[in-house]
């Protein structure tokens, strides 16, 4: 791996920045796990596991800036604005309209609506 701060995400946010700035050695680990389990294909592919990240992530009500990052990586990898906006759909009954509120803004920023 490497101490690149993308490491095949599709985007970098301020922390990654920082992390690979400030402890390579960790970082190049913490990349690694990344791949192991996020980046990398084994089971599920790419799109399910962003939708998975963008579901997840609203559902926790993570900044919009990181929700947007991964709808725009699935939105890449050939997700469609319709099955995010179904996978967000599913976020509203167990966690509640604030949860799909934060990810409807999320693909709304990213698509323009």
């Amino acid at each position: 791996m490497s101490t690149n701060p993308d490491n095949n995400r599709g985007y970098t946010l301020e922390m990654h920045n920082i992390m690979a700035a400030q402890d390579p050695v960790w970082f190049e680990k913490y990349n690694d796990f990344i791949h192991a389990t996020y980046t990398g294909e084994r089971t599920l592919d790419r799109k399910t596991k962003e939708l998975i990240q963008i579901t997840v992530e609203a559902a926790l009500k993570a900044d919009m800036e990181q929700i947007q990052a991964h709808v725009k990586v699935a939105l890449q990898v050939g997700a469609t604005a319709t099955e995010i906006l179904e996978a967000l759909q599913c976020v509203v009954a167990p966690m509640g309209a604030l949860a799909f509120r934060r990810g409807l803004q999320a693909l709304s920023a990213e698509m323009g609506w």
